[in-house]
């Protein structure tokens, strides 16, 4: 039986959680996402009158919510240490585990792509913008360079024709919490067979910015859908309609026929709740 230490957040956390509860392991404590996002006394209110899913699962579940500041921080290193933590497995981080850290116990995450491919920031909406049929989850090692660890375990998964970036959050983070199952049986029978990267096949993405949420309605009408898919729920597409950028909230395609004269852009409806706009192969109708 492993003790385990989880860091993350989400719903990637929250699977993580369920799925090693259905084992003989141990979680010795859970490092949230919400200890380095706020100061203790922000954090102290947010708990009381905004808590996170993160907070209430670890309630939920009377699990032990180690404060620290980063995981690099020498009072999570000395509180793992405390703990006898035999394992951290790490589900959705920002930080970079820094060597201090990864030498002191074995340290394993949860990245949600088929490494080495679409490496880096929110694999969920870039698997889906990149037109690729299919990504996955990967547990790694984890080292000082993100996501180039040895892979422990992969399994795919494929991207639907109306896929957006919450559905394929959804079908990973579920495929985590079984995943998260065999993975423990490997480690505690010290099965494990790690498998190096190959780097010819690497990719890396970036953060989403600004640049990703302007949605081009000049392009295809199946390259406008896939990119306001990848969006949803991460951030507002924005589409320009002459020297403004009207946000999108809620949207739906009509046939072009009887409009294909017009030019891209060019506002064709315009009401209270509504307004349609001429695509180049389509109209999309946009809600206020």
């Amino acid at each position: 039986m492993a003790r385990i230490v989880l860091v993350g957040y989400g719903k990637m956390l929250y699977s993580l959680i369920e799925g090693i509860l259905q084992t003989e392991n141990e979680i010795v404590g859970v490092f949230r996402n919400d200890r380095i996002r706020y100061t203790p006394v922000e954090l102290f209110i947010k708990d009381i009158f905004n808590p996170s899913l993160d907070y209430c699962a670890i309630k939920s579940f009377k699990l032990n919510d180690i404060p620290a500041t980063s995981v690099n921080s020498d009072k999570f290193i000395n509180k793992i240490k405390k703990l006898n933590t035999d394992l951290i497995i790490v589900g959705s981080w920002a930080e970079k585990f820094k060597s201090e850290i990864l030498s002191t116990v074995p340290c394993v995450n949860f990245h949600p792509a088929l490494l080495p491919k679409n490496r880096g920031a929110n694999p969920y909406f870039w698997s889906i913008y990149l037109n690729q049929s299919v990504t996955g989850l990967t547990i790694h090692y984890m080292n000082e360079k993100f996501d180039k660890g040895d892979i422990i375990l992969q399994e795919a998964i494929t991207i639907d024709e109306n896929e957006t970036g919450e559905t394929l959050k959804n079908k990973t983070t579920a495929l985590a919490k079984v995943m998260v199952r065999e993975f423990s049986e490997l480690f505690n029978k010290n099965q494990i067979q790690p498998v190096k990267q190959d780097e010819k096949f690497a990719t890396y993405e970036p953060q989403i910015t600004e640049n990703e949420a302007i949605v081009d309605i000049s392009k295809p009408k199946v390259f406008v859908s896939r990119h306001l898919r990848a969006l949803y729920p991460w951030t507002t597409p924005y589409i320009k309609v002459y020297r403004r950028y009207i946000p999108v909230k809620k949207y739906e395609f009509a046939e072009i026929k009887g409009f294909e004269e017009k030019k891209t852009g060019e506002i064709i409806e315009k009401t209270k709740e509504y307004f349609i706009l001429k695509g180049s192969d389509f109209l999309i109708k946009i809600y206020k």
